[in-house]
């Protein structure tokens, strides 16, 4: 009978000890609720001592082998409801994780969204201002891609705006920002690029383009892209002006610009580069030229 309560006591003090440790292990992905779980951990710890206890005092007889079944029955019921909100807890912030991906990404390419791209820019408006360092945007679009879908298919546009979107990726610095606005439309956000800087960055991606044979079900595709750069350089305000903090606005207009010069390009003959006119809050002395 002891050696059986002694076995029911341990059993009880490790269940106890592998809740406290499981509940520790959650504490990195339990986001706002980290600190919820670290009292808990410390709260199961504390009450390992509490199964331990009787194992130290243990004396032939002097422990009740009802007692050690119930305490085992709790440690049991506490490591199995531990298990039960960390796996809880691990799905919901999957589920999170789904849920953003699906409100920034842009299901086809894998790139940014057009809300995600909108958002980040804003941010790196801000940034820029804080810096004093330039920002540039690079609009993007395929060249006759109707013809793309009209003679290949769908399916083989498909491949093409994945392929685009993994060729730009690859060109692209870590801080740099690609997103699909729409359709065979993409912009690049190159922080810390001036004109000049950007407009080298779209003439590269244009000859990358240009030199890909993209593989898809129809066969082979080559494309072409014609780009429309935009720099933005951020104004230090006089003493007695206000800081201008309207960066939506901002944001719009840079991408007008790109937009603009993206038109200049498709006029000018596809599978080219224009760079916008330097901006009014460009500081002297600084110009842009027209690529391409």
């Amino acid at each position: 009978m002891g050696n059986l309560v002694v076995v029911t006591l341990a059993v009880s003090a490790l269940l106890q000890l592998g809740a406290a440790v499981l509940a520790l292990r959650a504490v990195p992905h339990s986001g706002s609720y980290r600190y919820a779980w670290i009292a808990l951990s410390l709260a199961l710890a504390l009450m390992v001592e509490r199964r331990v206890q009787p194992l130290l005092e243990f004396r032939d007889g002097a422990a009740d082998l009802a007692d050690a079944l119930f305490a085992f029955l709790i440690s049991a019921l506490i490591l199995f409801s531990v298990v039960g909100l960390d796996r809880l807890l691990r799905a919901i912030r999957a589920h999170e994780e789904q849920l953003t991906r699906l409100a920034t990404t842009d299901p086809l390419t894998g790139l940014a969204n057009r809300r995600h791209l909108l958002a980040e820019l804003e941010k790196e408006l801000r940034r820029a201002a804080r810096s004093g360092r330039p920002l540039s945007a690079l609009m993007v679009d395929l060249d006759r891609f109707k013809s793309v879908n009209d003679r290949y298919g769908h399916a083989a546009g498909d491949a093409v705006l994945v392929a685009v979107a993994d060729i730009c990726l690859a060109r692209l610095r870590a801080i740099d920002l690609c997103g699909r606005i729409g359709g065979e439309e993409f912009v690049v956000l190159l922080p810390e690029t001036d004109a000049e800087g950007a407009a080298t960055t779209a003439e590269r991606l244009c000859a990358d383009l240009a030199a890909a044979s993209i593989e898809t079900i129809a066969g082979p595709v080559t494309v072409t892209i014609s780009v429309g750069v935009a720099a933005h350089f951020p104004r230090r305000p006089h003493p007695d002006e206000a800081a201008d903090d309207d960066v939506t606005g901002q944001a719009q207009t840079l991408l007008q610009r790109a937009d603009r010069a993206l038109y200049e390009a498709k006029a000018g003959g596809r599978s080219c580069v224009r760079v916008a006119d330097s901006h009014s809050t460009a500081p002297a002395g600084t110009t842009a030229t027209a690529g391409g």
